[in-house]
């Protein structure tokens, strides 16, 4: 509620360009560390409006300066990233880059300013997910001398994880059926692949058992539209075959330790789908995300 309000305040229209003058900034809202850019008039559209606001969000906030409330920071920061959502792709990467270039002059800052990227672009409470925006971020983290080693190569995994499977990318990796044998993805032939992850959390579990009595997408398996995989993220077990037979009879089963550290697999249970030559076309879906997509009265 405090997002939508925030995003109609900064985006209202003044009623005259005298009164914009003196009122450029929207009241500050608890919480945060400064009162938010307003969009004049002279900015007709929407993603006009939030360019403007992105352009200018950072105006009156020096990032050189020590960062002393975090929770205010984090705050701010995921306001300015619900702007993303609206703004031109251009501007948004260039306001990110602006952003980061200007904390490379504060060691503290610009590994405080990764932390909340990540928890508002990438982790599993993140209310925007973008690839694109996120890397944009840590790229140039990752290569900073300014941070620790440590921290550079935390980065570093996080970009090589996420550049290898890239919408787009063809996908193909080596699991552990249910009878103990190596198979490959690239082996299998479908025209749809749903790629279904699991870990052992319980949010898992009410996953697996949602997908597996969802109407909509038993059809979609049983009439040969799509292929659903379902791979677990532990290391091959007699006890984990033996359940893992009785989980679906339209589902093919595997499993493989290695594939929590080969793919980008932020939250569990986590969904990708492929088309026939195994290129992913959306990735980190939830089970809510892919229960939408196959069934439009979700």
């Amino acid at each position: 509620m405090k997002h939508i309000y925030l995003l109609i305040t900064a985006l209202s229209l003044v009623s005259c360009p005298s009164l914009f003058a003196q009122t450029q900034l929207a009241e500050q809202q608890p919480g945060t560390l400064f009162a938010y850019p307003v969009a004049p008039d002279t900015c007709s559209t929407l993603e006009g409006r939030c360019n403007y606001i992105l352009t200018h969000f950072w105006d009156n906030f020096d990032i050189s300066k020590s960062i002393t409330d975090m929770a205010a920071f984090e705050n701010t920061f995921r306001d300015f990233v619900d702007f993303f959502r609206y703004g031109h792709r251009n501007v948004v990467m260039g306001v990110v880059a602006d952003l980061v270039n200007k904390a490379q002059s504060n060691a503290s800052n610009l590994q405080k300013l990764g932390e909340v990227a990540e928890r508002a672009l990438y982790g599993p409470q993140a209310e925007y997910w973008s690839d694109e925006v996120y890397v944009a971020f840590i790229k140039p983290l990752a290569a900073s001398k300014q941070l620790p080693r440590d921290v550079r190569d935390y980065y570093a995994k996080q970009l090589a994880s996420i550049n290898a499977v890239q919408v787009g990318a063809q996908l193909d990796f080596e699991y552990t059926g249910i009878d103990g044998a190596k198979h490959r993805l690239s082996e299998l032939e479908a025209k749809t692949f749903i790629l279904l992850f699991l870990d052992d959390s319980t949010d898992s579990t009410i996953g697996r058992l949602r997908l597996s009595t969802d109407v909509a997408l038993n059809a979609l398996l049983e009439a040969g539209d799509a292929t659903l995989v379902c791979l677990s993220t532990n290391k091959y077990s007699a006890d984990w075959a033996q359940q893992a037979a009785g989980y679906a009879d339209n589902w093919l089963m595997g499993c493989g330790e290695d594939l929590v550290r080969n793919l980008d697999l932020r939250s569990f249970p986590c969904c990708y789908v492929l088309d026939q030559e195994r290129t992913i076309v959306n990735k980190s879906l939830s089970v809510e995300g892919l229960m939408s997509a196959v069934n439009p009265n979700y």
